[in-house]
């Protein structure tokens, strides 16, 4: 049977069940905490289990605390459902402040904990099987505008040129459709080359994987970028139509590529999908969305390390092309 819509009143009910210490698979079936907070039991209590320590409060003279289960459980619903913060604050029965400082407590702990297994950069760069077709290719680097509230302060360089405001996301998508070096930051900004990424693979420090014998030559890994980044030893791109029709191997190399990218795609579609707070305008702070967008990102990566399926349903690909495929003519960035 399918499971219910997701709902307030499912999400109240959770709350209940879980501030009542309540056996979670007794009141709700995985389906139906699926819809609601996006992943299955066993992932949230194994998020319980690696965050315990850093979001657990203690009990007070004055009032007692939130237990760390329904603290986890507002941060996952706040941002699958991207509700404002009075639909939240109804429903797990606390005050809008609370529920910001949740939601910030949280995603700040998700971040420090479980990045450096969840986001670290590749230690080794399978082909093939497990792996991408193109030897050495650590990942392609994709790009995600996030919709904002303007900020009160310098909103000029969050302007996107159409009369909207937003972040970028940046990141490395790997053959599992997983993110790794994750940054964000404003449309405005100085592109790629003011990125910690570009500064750190200039320097030789893209990934720790070591380089490999390919046809003779030892190649390093590299980033697949779009057509309208600059070649550097790290980041290639796809051949233009022109310069790939006249090589056979040149069309190898773009098919394999088109591959690539498609992989990253279907993982940015599952990540909007999972998180729907980043299909809608976000009204959190402009200081705080770099945590909250990593935190999207690092529990994307845990439910693809545990087998959390997205059902087809959840699937929003983002609009335009996040990996920049459409540019053909436009004028490649200088390094």
């Amino acid at each position: 049977m399918a499971a219910p819509t997701p709902g307030p009143a499912m999400a109240a009910a959770a709350a209940a069940a879980l501030s009542g210490g309540t056996v979670r698979a007794k009141a709700f079936s995985g389906g139906e905490w699926a819809e609601n907070f996006r992943l299955g039991p066993g992932t949230f209590d194994f998020l319980c289990g690696r965050l315990r320590a850093a979001i657990e409060r203690r009990d007070t003279s004055m009032r007692r605390a939130v237990p760390a289960e329904v603290r986890l459980a507002l941060t996952l619903w706040r941002l699958g459902a991207c509700t404002e913060y009075r639909a939240v604050e109804q429903q797990f029965g606390v005050s809008r402040s609370t529920v910001c400082k949740i939601l910030r407590d949280v995603c700040e702990a998700v971040v420090a904990i479980l990045a450096p297994a969840y986001a670290a950069a590749p230690h080794a760069v399978a082909t093939g099987t497990g792996g991408f077709a193109l030897p050495q290719l650590a990942g392609v680097l994709a790009r995600l505008p996030v919709p904002i509230r303007a900020p009160a302060e310098d909103a000029a360089s969050y302007s996107d040129g159409r009369g909207w405001h937003s972040v970028v996301l940046q990141a490395a998508v790997d053959a599992r459709g997983c993110f790794w070096d994750i940054e964000v930051g404003r449309p405005g900004g100085a592109g790629l080359r003011g990125t910690a990424l570009y500064r750190r693979a200039q320097r030789g420090a893209l990934c720790p994987a070591p380089h490999a014998d390919v046809g003779g030559v030892a190649v390093p890994p590299f980033l697949l970028g779009r057509p309208r980044d600059p070649l550097l030893p790290w980041l290639l791109r796809p051949y233009r139509r022109a310069e790939a029709s006249r090589r056979r191997r040149r069309r190898r190399f773009n098919a394999a590529a088109a591959a690539a990218r498609a992989v990253a795609a279907a993982a940015l579609g599952r990540l909007r999908g999972r998180w729907r707070c980043l299909q809608k305008r976000n009204d959190t702070d402009v200081a705080f969305l770099p945590t909250l967008l990593a935190a999207c990102c690092l529990l994307h990566n845990v439910c693809q390390a545990r087998g959390d399926a997205c059902p087809p349903r959840w699937v929003a690909p983002p609009p335009g092309d996040p990996l920049g495929g459409e540019e053909e003519e436009e004028e490649e960035e200088e390094e």
